[in-house]
């Protein structure tokens, strides 16, 4: 029987936590590069999600593509992310049945993999196979999955990373003066602080609480994500 990491339900209206890693847990992101150009992809499917996958890539190509194209229907809102040296998180919500998240992390994964075997001459797998998907299965679940998510990079610098530059987390606390538009930053905050004068310092407040955090990784589950 397949693990229940890799069994797949994406049933409309569902939250869902995709991990992948790399091979052997190499690095998937080597230079600042390619950090950007993994959220270059991630951007332009989630904008374009019909489109069939990039043959080519480049930042030049992947502009003009978001500046030409019409955008489609959005089938699968980016709720959360942060990018790790060897790994990503990715909180996508399934709006509907078709296409599915399969369809879509296939083409986030494979363009991806194009571009790091190119430029590195990088042979073999470079992730180490299906990502792993967790159906989030209650509000309170859904709340402190993303706060595993952003403070993931904390096991590196050591407090809240509030400057960590490849996380959804300034855009949580409006610390980015331009927020993405494929990112859908506001729903967390929205459905669990619908009348505070000032989410952001309530939701970095709970981030910062380690009360509770005995609690986070019974609640996640996330000892397999590690």
């Amino acid at each position: 029987m397949p693990s229940k990491y890799l069994q797949r339900d994406f049933k409309p209206n569902t939250y869902h936590h995709i991990v992948n890693r790399g091979g052997f847990k190499q690095k998937i992101f080597r230079q600042l590069e390619d950090y950007q150009v993994f959220l270059d992809i991630l951007r332009y499917y989630l904008r374009y999600p019909n489109l069939s996958p990039l043959s080519r890539l480049s930042h030049l190509k992947l502009e003009k593509a978001n500046k030409s194209k019409k955008q489609l229907s959005k089938p699968y809102p980016l709720q959360a992310y942060c990018l790790m040296p060897n790994h990503f998180h990715l909180l996508l919500f399934q709006k509907k049945s078709s296409p599915t998240l399969t369809n879509l992390m296939q083409k986030i994964t494979v363009t991806y993999a194009m571009y790091f075997q190119y430029k590195y001459q990088h042979s073999g797998a470079l992730f180490q196979g299906r990502f792993r998907s967790i159906k989030v299965s209650s509000d309170q679940q859904l709340l402190y999955l993303t706060k595993y998510i952003h403070l993931n990079p904390q096991k590196t610098v050591g407090t809240v990373p509030t400057d960590y530059l490849y996380s959804s987390l300034k855009d949580y606390l409006l610390l980015n003066k331009n927020l993405k538009d494929w990112l859908y930053s506001k729903t967390i905050l929205n459905k669990f602080y619908p009348n505070s004068p000032n989410p952001q310092k309530d939701y970095l407040d709970f981030l910062t609480n380690t009360k509770d955090d005995s609690q986070l990784k019974t609640i996640l589950k996330s000892k397999t994500l590690e």
